[in-house]
């Protein structure tokens, strides 16, 4: 009895698994998302409990796909959809939920 009960269970997952591969390949295709990153300089940060404040405040602003915040050295690397967000527009999320300033860093050209 029990060989045909592991037969038969053998069977039911070769039929599922066809099935899975019959579906409509469209539709399980992940889309790519094309980011930009941004690094913005934050003042007013003192401590890593800032720093996670700004991250989870970061995480939560719409357009935003990854973030990082280095405490000390009060950098926010910022990865985002610029369909939905700008630079701008994350500097002005910063500022309107928490006490920290922030701008655009800018490369050094040396």
């Amino acid at each position: 009895m029990k060989p045909i009960i592991f037969s038969l269970a053998f069977i039911f997952l070769l039929a599922g698994h066809g099935m899975a591969q019959s579906a409509d390949p469209q539709k399980t295709v992940k889309t790519i998302q094309k980011s930009e990153t941004v690094k913005l300089k934050v003042t007013g940060l003192t401590c890593a409990g800032c720093a996670s404040h700004l991250y989870k405040v970061l995480k939560e602003t719409k357009g935003v796909i990854d973030n990082s915040v280095q405490y000390p050295g009060d950098i926010a690397v910022v990865d985002y959809d610029p369909k939905q967000t700008q630079p701008e527009q994350l500097i002005a999320a910063i500022e309107e939920k928490t006490t920290y300033k922030a701008e655009v860093l800018k490369p050094k050209i040396d």
